[in-house]
């Protein structure tokens, strides 16, 4: 082959090259692509979306309608599912478990003629608004170990109404307790409190002066 077949060889080979690197880029030289830099979507595991509020705090014991669902004569009701082990009788014998009137207010395992767990007696609580409401709930969590193994009162309002039915099963009952503040009350009457003392303090130098 002489060197003017060599080199229209060469030159074909070059020009079929070139054609083929012009097809691959005619796409991007005459299409204009709008597609944002961040896709829209993809395709993979997505991080869990928090909303970053943090979990409501509970609201302090009692609330109003808690004290609203105190009712002697539907605690009385309920309290039948006491009655094998219990009674609120005013001179009443003990049972499986101990009498019960007086119990509100009253010191836990005091009672010197009935033998309590050593749990309770170690745990040395007294028979508040609040605890009662708790060991009702759940006994054996509220205290571990103790021997009353009643599965508990699910509902706020039975123990509200159990709690009244032994309130009033007493000779000096107890009065009901009043619904305690929120943390919005109480912000409210901090603020409150404050403007009244941002008013004292502005009047006071006017009433020096005059």
């Amino acid at each position: 082959m002489d060197e003017l077949g060599f080199n229209k060889i060469a030159a074909a080979v070059l020009a079929t090259g070139l054609g083929v690197m012009m097809i691959r880029e005619l796409p991007h030289i005459f299409m204009h692509s709008d597609a944002p830099e961040v896709p829209a979507y993809f395709v993979g595991s997505l991080e869990p979306v928090t909303s970053g509020a943090a979990e409501a705090a509970p609201l302090p014991f009692p609330q109003a309608d808690w004290i609203g669902a105190m009712n002697a004569e539907k605690g009385a009701k309920v309290f039948k599912k006491c009655t094998s082990c219990h009674n609120a009788d005013a001179g009443g014998g003990h049972g499986t478990g101990p009498n019960l009137y007086g119990i509100v207010g009253a010191a836990a395992a005091a009672r010197g003629d009935f033998k309590y767990s050593g749990a309770l007696t170690a745990a040395r609580l007294a028979w508040d608004y609040e605890t009662l409401n708790s060991y009702l709930a759940k006994p054996t969590k509220f205290v571990s170990g103790t021997n009353m193994n009643f599965i508990g009162l699910k509902k706020a309002e039975d123990r509200a109404a159990v709690i009244e039915y032994l309130r009033v099963a007493a000779d000096s009952p107890l009065p009901q307790p009043a619904p305690a503040a929120t943390p919005e009350a109480v912000i409210e009457t901090a603020e409150g409190e404050q403007a009244v003392i941002e008013t004292i303090e502005n009047i006071a130098p006017k009433i020096d002066g005059q």
